[in-house]
């Protein structure tokens, strides 16, 4: 079966991210699993994660340059405050999510860590979340009128 690849004009003579900005990145998506704990073993996600990351820059070309951006304010971040403390602050500082972004750490934040955030709870790491009612793992189907619900209802997860 063919599958169109689509790309943003720009991005035709495009380069590559450097390797290292991919490792960077890589290292950020796996603090996210660890901060979170709900994701096992990340280093099963890297490919789909850098696939994830030239998508993003196919159809929108200024995620290069978020990258990129990320990488430097990571690292800066990291020298300044020790690796803990960095991630712990681009995860939890309130300011970092005011949108528009304004500062250097919101915009790693908003474009980037925020998105890794929500891809890697696309790839499973919602199963460990604990408490929910709906939601405990995947959806098992369409909702359609008449028929049971595919997912737990609240008078189930009650029980």
């Amino acid at each position: 079966m063919y599958q169109q690849q689509i790309n943003h004009p720009a991005n035709l003579s495009a380069e590559p991210l450097p390797p290292e900005v991919y490792e960077a990145m890589f290292d950020l998506f796996e603090h996210i699993c660890h901060f979170w704990d709900n994701l096992d073993n990340p280093q099963n996600f890297k490919s789909r994660l850098f696939v994830f990351m030239d998508n993003r820059i196919r159809l929108h070309p200024e995620y290069r340059s978020f990258y990129i951006q990320a990488n430097q304010t990571l690292d800066e971040l990291v020298e300044r405050l020790g690796e803990a403390a960095a991630y712990k602050m681009l995860f939890t500082d309130t300011a970092a999510n005011q949108a528009p972004p304004q500062t250097p750490l919101s915009l790693v934040r908003q474009k980037v860590s925020n998105e890794f955030i929500a891809f890697q709870v696309s790839q499973g790491g919602f199963k460990a979340f604990t408490g929910a009612i709906n939601y405990p793992g995947y959806i098992a189907g369409a909702f359609i009128p008449g028929e049971p619900v595919p997912y737990r209802t609240g008078q189930e997860g009650a029980q």
